[in-house]
């Protein structure tokens, strides 16, 4: 169901000064969130239904008041909600997950912070659609460096399955224990940056409106590059359809997300694979009607860096395993990255293939879908036109 007729309200609340807790560099994430949210360029709310809690408004009080309000507006199944939050996340000492408001005290997180719970109870009050957006777990690279904080930044993933629900989309800025950055001159924070730019029509693939999985796509990918690997955002989608988030006037110029169409990670170490690759397979992958551009890989060097790059600006990402490619931390590491990014996406941009017989882990063992193993050669010819076809399709197409 589209929320395009129905209500649209959002909240957007951002803190840096706190009280009691150590401080974060200040940025613009919260005048960038209004402004692109009530923007009829860009996603088209209303402005006078985006509330905003800044600084000292931001207390827990406050914020509690206006969710509650906030989600009042959104009691039929047409609407659409907003929910924006930068600023401290943290635990305390049984594991529970908080937003940190301005006046919330160490040690006192029940009484004075916002839960997990407290926030899902105040969700669940919304219908239609609702995006929800945490640009948390900045303790490090925000935090200065003479006030630091153990408690904060240890922003769980229970937080994230807390709020899961139908038609609720949550966008948080990093994983379990992660943490999120600022660049001490950018305006905004490295997350909230990239997601401004995405909803502006940089994640935009056909010059229409963009969808919750587009902006992911596209910020998961630019945060990664920007941090060098260090904050990797994650995604959560209970929703039967990745609804638009933007509300475009007029068709926009399409941004290519993609440099090239495959990267094909193997043991480059190992001759006979090497040969295989260079004069077989990838021969079969670049031939006139096919076309798929390949990552080259003399472009990375050694550079784990260069290794992110190519993933990220890769459409797909091919895997050759074999037992020797298993052993190698890098390889695996590689292969792991863009298992997190083909589940985090819920598209299939990471494509196993089965070289060599070999004892795969489980987080690989559900994703092989082809075997080109020697032994079968004869179905060479089958299995690479189900690559090919797969390949020559946008991830999310079926």
């Amino acid at each position: 169901m589209s929320a395009a007729d129905g209500p649209s309200q959002a909240l957007v609340v951002g803190v840096s000064n706190y009280r009691y807790l150590s401080k974060l560099r200040p940025t613009r994430d919260v005048a960038g969130v209004r402004e692109v949210l009530g923007s009829p360029e860009y996603c088209g709310y209303p402005p006078e239904r985006v509330k905003v809690l800044e600084e000292d408004d931001a207390t827990r009080s406050n914020i509690l008041e206006a969710l509650m309000a906030t989600c009042e507006g959104a009691r039929s199944a047409g609407s659409r909600t907003f929910i924006y939050f930068s600023g401290h996340g943290g635990q305390d000492s049984n594991g529970a997950s908080y937003i940190i408001p301005v006046d919330a005290r160490k040690g006192e997180y029940p009484s004075t912070a916002i839960s997990a719970r407290d926030l899902a109870r105040c969700l669940d009050r919304c219908e239609g659609e609702l995006t929800v957006v945490l640009d948390c777990c900045r303790a490090a690279g925000m935090v200065a460096p003479d006030e630091p904080d153990v408690e904060l930044g240890a922003f769980s993933d229970a937080f994230r399955d807390e709020i899961r629900s139908a038609q609720r989309v949550v966008f948080a800025a990093s994983r379990a224990a992660g943490r999120a950055f600022v660049s001490p001159d950018a305006p905004y924070g490295i997350f909230t940056g990239h997601m401004l730019d995405g909803l502006r029509g940089a994640a935009s693939t056909n010059g229409g409106d963009v969808t919750v999985h587009q902006l992911f796509d596209y910020v998961q990918q630019r945060v990664v590059l920007s941090s060098n690997g260090t904050q990797r955002p994650s995604f959560i989608a209970a929703i039967e359809c990745f609804y638009p988030l933007t509300r475009y006037p007029r068709p926009i110029a399409p941004s290519v997300v993609f440099e090239k169409d495959v990267y094909i990670s193997y043991d480059r170490d190992d001759p006979a694979l090497r040969e295989w690759v260079a004069h077989v397979f990838q021969l079969e992958l670049e031939q006139p009607g096919v076309q798929c551009s390949v990552w080259d890989s003399d472009h990375l060097g050694h550079s784990r860096l260069a290794v992110e790059e190519a993933l990220v600006k890769s459409r797909y990402v091919v895997v050759l395993l074999t037992p020797s490619y298993l052993k190698e931390r890098s390889d695996e590491f590689t292969t792991t990255m863009a298992l997190l990014q083909a589940v985090d996406t819920c598209t299939p941009r990471f494509i196993p293939i089965l070289r060599e017989q070999c004892h795969l882990p489980l987080y690989i063992q559900s994703f092989v879908g082809l075997d080109m193993t020697p032994r079968h050669e004869m179905d060479f010819r089958y299995n690479m036109g189900r690559l090919i076809k797969r390949l020559k399709k946008q991830p999310h197409e079926r």
